[in-house]
């Protein structure tokens, strides 16, 4: 936790900004800012939020979920690279097919798997469906690094989690 802060409190927005910092969700270093050697290659997502920086104000809803994973560099794909910082990649967390949580890396280390019903997913291209039942990528977020801090560098690129009824 944020030691002085309100680091979980509630925020008015649901989703990461530019500029945010993204910090652990949970375990021990829950509320800090994730830097970029914690993200390793070939370790599971590392679920993060995003936090404003200025009122370090942690964004927590479902919409703001994130995963961080760590690849190769020949691992990510033209599209993808633009939009990673060091091998990192940065996806919605929340599995475009009923909505579980992504926690799960594959055994190729390019993909990561979500436990309820096995979608896979490529974070070397994009976040692009591998295996179903997931019909759709999941939404990709550009992160940079600064002061060795993981920091939000653009907006999530298309909608998150399942589709609407």
């Amino acid at each position: 936790m944020l030691s002085g802060s309100s680091a979980f409190a509630q925020s008015k927005r649901s989703r990461p900004e530019p500029g945010d910092h993204l910090v652990y969700m949970t375990g021990d270093n829950e509320g800090k800012v994730v830097a970029p050697a914690d993200v390793k290659l070939g370790e599971p997502p590392v679920l993060v939020y995003p936090m404003d920086p200025k009122t370090q104000t942690v964004i927590q809803s479902r919409a703001s979920l994130l995963l961080l994973v760590r690849l190769k560099e020949d691992e990510i794909g033209p599209s993808t690279k633009p939009h990673s910082a060091d091998g990192i990649v940065a996806y919605s967390a929340v599995c475009t097919h009923n909505g579980c949580p992504i926690t799960s890396i594959h055994e190729n280390q390019r993909m990561i798997v979500c436990n309820c019903h096995g979608s896979t997913f490529d974070v070397g291209n994009d976040g692009a469906v591998a295996h179903g039942p997931a019909t759709r990528k999941l939404a990709m977020l550009p992160v940079a690094i600064t002061d060795d801090a993981l920091v939000v560098a653009g907006k999530l690129d298309g909608p998150i989690g399942p589709p609407a009824a």
